[in-house]
């Protein structure tokens, strides 16, 4: 294999949310009066908790209050994005290591993992309450190759944000951006292949060459 130890992003990278979120995103805003639509919330919100303020928001609070509101029900069915499944179930076969990293808070996640009968293959589970410095800091890609013994050099950072990407960097990591076709909906295809990652994948089983 040529890594060891796989790290994944969640929210559209292992779980198919982008769509879920970025509804619930624009909607949200539009209770507010702020008009905008999937690419300026890719690239100004989404993954960043104090993003909304970017965009005319003043209490974060009773905004992501509202959006829970709306989200929560439906975030223990979401499905896992195509072969994300057969993929980390052969990493495990073959000794590899998983982490899921998150920005989001785990009590969004956990069920759809279990759910997704992913809980028995994950390794490591870190959200953002877990650590003091979001992605892009590297904080919580150091602290969860820390709980598995892994090095840098052995590992992989696997997501669909700027963030994720910026993070593996800072951590000395390599790193692939997730970008089905699909994603041009949500993120500027020009900026998202040129944030710098060492391989961009249209699908899990891309990331079968490495194993």
């Amino acid at each position: 294999m040529k890594y060891k130890y796989f790290l994944f992003d969640w929210d559209g990278s292992l779980g198919a949310t982008l769509p879920l979120w970025f509804k619930a995103f624009k909607e949200t805003f539009s209770d507010y009066g702020i008009k905008t639509d999937y690419k300026e919330i890719g690239e100004v919100v989404l993954g960043d908790w104090e993003g909304p303020k970017k965009l005319g928001i003043t209490n974060l609070e009773e905004f992501f209050g509202k959006m829970e509101a709306e989200l929560m029900p439906k975030l223990p069915d979401v499905q896992l994005n195509p072969g994300v499944k057969e993929t980390l179930e052969k990493i495990k076969s073959l000794g590899g290591k998983i982490g899921v990293v998150t920005t989001s808070k785990k009590r969004y996640i956990k069920n759809a993992l279990k759910n997704n009968g992913l809980s028995k293959v994950v390794d490591v589970f870190l959200g953002r309450e877990d650590v003091e410095n979001y992605k892009p800091d590297p904080e919580i890609l150091y602290k969860a190759l820390n709980f598995m013994g892994g090095r840098p050099s052995e590992s992989i950072m696997v997501g669909d944000t700027v963030k994720d990407i910026e993070a593996a960097k800072r951590a000395g990591i390599d790193s692939a951006l997730y970008f089905p076709d699909e994603y041009r909906e949500y993120y500027d295809e020009v900026r998202q292949k040129g944030l710098g990652a060492t391989y961009v994948i249209k699908s899990f089983q891309d990331l079968e060459r490495f194993l």
